[in-house]
């Protein structure tokens, strides 16, 4: 399935994309796009799908026909997630399994639906994939996993390319090592430092040095951590203002999940006998940042651990429906987190 040509003669009618890159979902939707014709037209004929639709609303856009092009475009984010009960499948495949030729219908979901939480492939394969095998040239599946390493390395230096600036492949590599499995919050930082170096010029290793999230107010950032451990409300908020005050809600919180990842993974590697060095190895990260992480992964259970990483996506979901600003969501979740009853040490 996934080695079929966009738009060919066999056009598939459901793409499903699924994975944690957004940066790359978004290309590969652009590039659909392109195929519809002039940019106006091609907006004519995309409808968006996100937050709180249903599956009338779903059939009449993918049965809305095309206007001035071969095809219409319709993006429904998160069905997975939207569409839980067996009748609602069922209802759904249906209408998966009867769209007009005309229509491309583009699934996304924002994890790999084959991968659970920790990147690991998942015993039973999820009904949404299941039903896209079955489907056979009906349908198109790509998997989006997050880059890591030099995969990141290249990801950042394809999307600074994109943006119309260049990275220095060392100052790409340095910004790796800091947003490790976080391209979100990667893309702001490129961003940053390409008006920095007012597209100009190459962005340098000091550069990154200078301005990225992590360097600059390393301790800050860990220092919110701590103070989370520590059920510190009142530093915690501290922090968290300073922070605040130098990025963007939405960056910052992605930088926490990610290091909510990490901690919980490096907490595994160190139940399992690993030390420091194992840690940088095993999470591909830096050093410095391996020897933080074990401190911090120490003062926090397993289950604590995995208590407030759910939080954090409880809160991305509220992010993501537009319930919560992300200001909001990080205020109110060190505050639950800080307050004596937020989570146990040891539960």
């Amino acid at each position: 399935m996934s080695g079929k040509t966009l738009m060919t003669d066999a056009k598939p009618t459901v793409y499903l994309l699924h994975g944690e890159d957004d940066y790359a979902i978004g290309q590969f939707i652009r590039a659909m796009q392109d195929k519809l014709g002039d940019p106006a037209t091609a907006e004519m004929n995309t409808t968006r799908l996100e937050g709180a639709y249903d599956l009338e609303t779903l059939r009449a856009a993918c049965y809305a026909l095309p206007f001035l092009a071969e095809r219409r475009l319709v993006l429904a984010a998160s069905p997975a997630r939207r569409f839980q009960s067996d009748e609602q499948r069922q209802k759904f495949t249906a209408l998966l399994e009867s769209l007009p030729p005309s229509t491309a219908l583009v699934l996304t979901e924002e994890r790999q639906l084959d991968r659970d939480e920790k990147g690991r492939p998942v015993k039973k394969k999820p009904w949404l994939l299941a039903w896209a095998e079955k489907a056979s040239e009906r349908a198109f599946v790509k998997a989006f996993g997050t880059p890591k390493g030099g995969e990141l390395v290249k990801w950042i230096l394809a999307y600074a390319k994109s943006q119309g600036g260049e990275f220095e492949r060392p100052a790409a590599a340095r910004l790796a090592e800091l947003f490790n499995e976080e391209p979100r919050a990667a893309a702001q930082e490129v961003d940053k430092l390409l008006a920095y170096a007012n597209f100009q010029r190459p962005v340098a290793p000091e550069d990154v040095d200078q301005l990225a999230a992590f360097y600059g107010a390393p301790a800050d950032y860990f220092a919110l951590i701590d103070a989370i451990a520590a059920r510190d409300g009142r530093a915690a908020m501290n922090q968290l203002g300073r922070l605040l005050a130098e990025q963007d809600g939405l960056s910052l919180f992605f930088s926490l999940v990610g290091h909510f990842r990490l901690l919980v993974q490096a907490r595994e590697v160190i139940e399992n006998g690993g030390q420091e060095g194992a840690l940088a190895e095993t999470l591909g990260i830096h050093p410095f940042r391996a020897r933080k992480l074990a401190a911090q992964a120490r003062t926090l259970s397993a289950p604590a651990l995995a208590h407030i990483y759910r939080r954090l996506l409880d809160y991305d979901v509220a992010m993501k429906t537009g319930q919560m600003e992300p200001e909001l969501a990080l205020e109110t979740l060190v505050a639950g987190l800080t307050a004596p009853a937020g989570w146990s040490h040891t539960t």
